[in-house]
């Protein structure tokens, strides 16, 4: 059913947008379990096991559950992207992870900064979430992040390689004359 679903966005997009909108849809996948991996681990660590520390850096409180879980969200993603979402077959492999992980190293900055300043700076966030307001403040944050990602991914991660042009043989040529 929601691949028929997700079959029909495709089919409203532009011909020439089909596939890209094809892999955003199995980009949105893989964050889905990306998260699932994410919000499981922080939530574990944090309400499972009280595992509340933080650390200060410029003036901003950042969660070390949410680097461990963020950590552990990135490595599935780039698996799962690699193989599943871009069905990428280049055997480069460690060259991509490198730049996978600096792509998101990048958003996981960007991810600490904005979990941080929602959970702990934005009062509305606070008083209508309550003891929530971390796991509000994660949504917040891969709501923003995930664009970036999937176009990072997109056009410099997993970009495909154009295909070298044919050449025709051509045989001995017989003088005319």
């Amino acid at each position: 059913m929601l691949k028929n679903i997700g079959e029909k966005i495709v089919a409203s997009v532009p011909l020439r947008w089909q596939n890209t909108a094809r892999q955003f849809l199995k980009f949105g996948v893989t964050g889905t379990i990306g998260a699932i991996v994410d919000f499981g681990t922080y939530n574990l660590l944090v309400r499972g096991m009280g595992f509340t520390a933080m650390y200060v850096v410029s003036g901003q409180q950042i969660i070390v559950a949410n680097n461990v879980s963020v950590l552990l969200a990135i490595v599935s993603n780039f698996i799962l992207n690699k193989y599943w979402t871009f069905r990428d077959k280049s055997e480069k492999v460690m060259r991509q992870w490198t730049a996978y992980f600096v792509l998101n190293f990048i958003t996981w900055v960007l991810n600490q900064l904005l979990v941080s300043y929602f959970a702990f700076r934005v009062v509305f966030i606070e008083n209508a979430a309550g003891d929530q307001k971390d796991n509000v403040a994660k949504v917040l944050a891969i709501g923003i992040i995930l664009f970036l990602n999937f176009l990072g991914s997109k056009f410099l991660i997993f970009k495909r390689q154009p295909v070298p042009a044919k050449v025709e043989k051509v045989g001995p040529t017989t003088p005319i004359g």
